[in-house]
């Protein structure tokens, strides 16, 4: 292995500042909360990932972004890219250059900090210190030889449990089963009896040790610290008033409490290892000042509430940044912290409270059984559409007013608390979901953030849940309803993928159609019809441009799956270039060029994607019934546009000045069509629900077909 020498240093034309620091794993709100207290402090922020267009990407905070391999792919290239980086970004004028992992790549960026230092210290605690609270059965050792506070734990080896536990095991339930590397939860379960151990034993990992831990009755915990070799400098206790999934996920809403009940084991926890840098505790603790708190675990890396804690009054990347730069720092100050001070988790807050409202409403079948459907959306990739999913199956109940209205109560009593993507001065950073665009395109898998894995013991039991209909469980057996994308054979991969991506938030799974890879109609459930280049004017009767390209196998191929469509009933989705061609099938005409149309729009792809206008809706259409509205904001992209309606359609919505923007044919059970890309407005519901409305067509039309019922195929 090669270590950094200080000749390695390029010279930088950057303004003198505090200092410069290289952040992981820019893809996350914990990476943003970083860069945004460096910045502020005058430091230089680099970010990088393994993948392009990361919230860090799009931050303001940020000067510089690069991508390096994936660890899990080739840990050694990594590490190289690594280095390669941290020669091209560093400062020759003395000022501190710090490398700050953001996340588990703490452990092994302090297990290679040689191949770094001396020209960037790395932020990031001493290996021999991470290794004796990590992996979390080490943890469980730790607080049983230093006499500190934590529940009983057995640890089972690995090769000791592929058949299960012994019936004559010493075992008193319920007990804590967990993995000793999962994080946020997952993996983590609670479980009742033997047999519910054993379900739980077969789907875990035979090759890791699992825990199994007395259940420790109270709340959760979370201490977050930064210590300066073993001596505390700062402390935020905080604990989570609702959290997702509802017995072991991490935190939806987060609160601040006073942090003296946990000081003490806190201070002997950071003695005993000599930590050195952030790191944050789990405890659990009834309230009860004779009963100490117990620690769970320990993170040696930088959590998901870090925005929480910063925001209480600690601001923990910047301690950070002057302790890895060398400088001491100063004790905790305890009255610093804001004790009451309370945040909500974009995205796990609203899944929190779909969760609470189904297990507190018994009577509603209908909205128990959504919620199962919605856990298993969770643990199939789709987390986004889980509590979508238990929303709508619930309000189609005999009760499903009062679970809306009451899903909505629950939300209102927390919207106004602050949240990481409070960012009126980083209003771009939004663009961060687009993240998950790239790693389709690079890694052809959604990222894990969006997975969520089920432990297989509450699979089992969900499925012996009273109350399932027969339905729905054939229904979890198919899995998703496919739907065909159409695109060209070469190109347009960024609106593609895009696709792609807003059918799975919406619980289907995309199948690329080209002219070259046509597929059969029997086996899809559902078609979209994409954008791309311009409809051939000879199929309308228009005049072709000189000298333009055009795409006439796709124009074949899109023209005999319409003719499918139309006889088999398939459920069908225009989007752009789609619509254009629905309506061009059907009789219709089109503008061949919007240069002259009498309102001028922009002409450049992100001034595009950007620019908005207003499309108003025909009341009751299936776009206003979806959207709960009068009239939308789209983006527009395209050059042409539908003239003369083709056989069958109609207008259900038109910008002011009359350029259609909707069609949506009066016999077919499902045809519809939009000249928007919603699928770069997938921050809006009513983008998200276009999606969801093609979804859950094609799941009609599959459910119909199992059924026996009568569809033309």
């Amino acid at each position: 292995m090669s270590r950094l020498s200080v000749s390695g240093m390029s010279r930088s034309d950057e303004p003198l500042s505090a200092g410069r620091v290289i952040v992981t794993y820019g893809r996350s709100l914990m990476a943003l909360a970083i860069a945004r207290s460096l910045h502020e402090h005058c430091v230089e922020v680099i970010g990088c990932d393994d993948v392009n267009m990361t919230v860090l990407s799009f931050s303001r905070h940020v000067i510089d972004n690069f991508t390096h391999t994936a660890f899990e792919d080739d840990e050694e290239q990594a590490l190289s890219d690594f280095e390669a980086a941290v020669r091209k970004y560093a400062p020759e004028d003395g000022r501190p250059y710090v490398l700050m992992p953001a996340f588990r790549d703490a452990r092994l960026f302090a297990k290679y900090r040689e191949r770094f230092e001396p020209l960037i210290r790395v932020a990031a605690p001493d290996i021999a210190s991470i290794e004796m609270v990590s992996p979390k059965d080490h943890f469980a050792r730790l607080l049983a030889e230093a006499d500190l506070p934590g529940p009983a734990t057995r640890i089972l080896q690995p090769g000791t449990f592929a058949n299960g536990v012994p019936a004559d095991a010493p075992l008193a339930f319920p007990v804590m089963a967990k993995p000793t590397d999962g994080v946020g939860g997952r993996g983590v379960t609670k479980i009742k009896d033997l047999d519910e151990l054993n379900d739980y034993l077969k789907g875990a990992d035979p090759g890791s040790p699992i825990l199994l831990q007395d259940v420790v009755e109270g709340d959760d915990y979370c201490v977050s610290i930064i210590a300066d070799h073993g001596k505390l400098a700062g402390m935020v206790v905080y604990r989570n008033l609702a959290q997702f999934p509802r017995d072991v996920g991490a935190g939806a809403i987060r609160e601040t409490v006073a942090e003296t009940p946990f000081e003490g084991a806190t201070q002997a926890l950071l003695r005993a290892t000599q930590w050195n840098g952030v790191g944050e505790i789990d405890f659990r603790w009834n309230g009860d000042p004779s009963t100490p708190p117990r620690m769970i675990e320990m993170n040696p890396r930088y959590w998901a509430g870090l925005y929480h804690s910063m925001s209480s009054g600690v601001d923990f990347p910047w301690l950070a940044f002057q302790l890895a730069a060398g400088r001491p720092l100063p004790p905790a100050d305890p009255h610093a912290v804001r004790q009451g001070h309370s945040t909500r988790t974009p995205g796990a807050w609203i899944l929190s409270a779909a969760e609470d409202l189904a297990a507190s409403d018994p009577d509603l079948e209908r909205a128990a059984e959504a919620w199962a459907q919605s856990r298993g959306h969770a643990s199939r990739k789709e987390v986004l559409v889980a509590a979508n999913r238990l929303l709508e199956s619930a309000s189609a109940a005999a009760k499903g007013a009062r679970v809306f209205k009451d899903f909505r109560k629950r939300l209102e009593v927390h919207k106004d608390l602050p949240t990481e993507l409070d960012f009126d001065d980083d209003p771009a950073v939004g663009l961060g979901i687009l993240f998950v665009v790239s790693s389709l395109l690079k890694h052809h898998e959604l990222p894990a953030e969006f997975r969520y894995a089920v432990p297989q013991a509450a699979d089992k039991a969900r499925s012996r849940r009273p109350g399932s209909s027969a339905i729905s469980r054939r229904y979890e057996r198919r899995g998703r309803p496919i739907i065909g994308v159409t695109k060209p054979d070469k190109g347009e991969w960024l609106a593609h993928y895009a696709l792609h991506f807003a059918i799975w938030m919406a619980g289907g799974e995309a199948v690329t159609i080209t002219s070259k890879a046509p597929r059969d109609p029997h086996s899809i459930d559902g078609l979209l019809f994409g954008g791309g280049s311009d409809v051939f004017p000879g199929r309308y009767g228009g005049e072709q441009k000189a000298g333009h390209h055009y795409d006439l196998a796709r124009d074949d191929m899109e023209a005999s799956w319409a003719e499918a469509a139309l006889a088999h009933d398939i459920p069908v989705l225009g989007v752009c270039r789609g619509m254009q061609m629905l309506n061009v099938l059907e009789g219709g005409t089109l503008y061949p060029d919007l240069n002259h149309h009498v309102e001028r729009y922009p002409t450049s792809f992100l001034h595009r994607i950007f620019y908005r206008k207003t499309a108003f809706l025909a009341p009751g259409c299936w776009l206003a019934r979806i959207s709960g509205s009068k009239k939308i904001e789209v983006n527009s992209i395209h050059t042409q546009a539908l003239k003369d309606l083709g056989a069958g359609f109609k207008v259900i919505a038109a910008e002011a000045n009359g350029l259609i923007q909707a069609i949506e044919h009066e016999t077919r059970s499902f045809c519809v069509g939009v000249q928007f890309h919603p699928e770069f407005l997938l921050h809006r519901a009513f983008a998200r629900r276009i999606f969801h409305s093609l979804v859950e067509a094609a799941r009609s039309r599959r459910a119909q077909l199992a059924d026996g019922v009568s569809v033309p195929i």
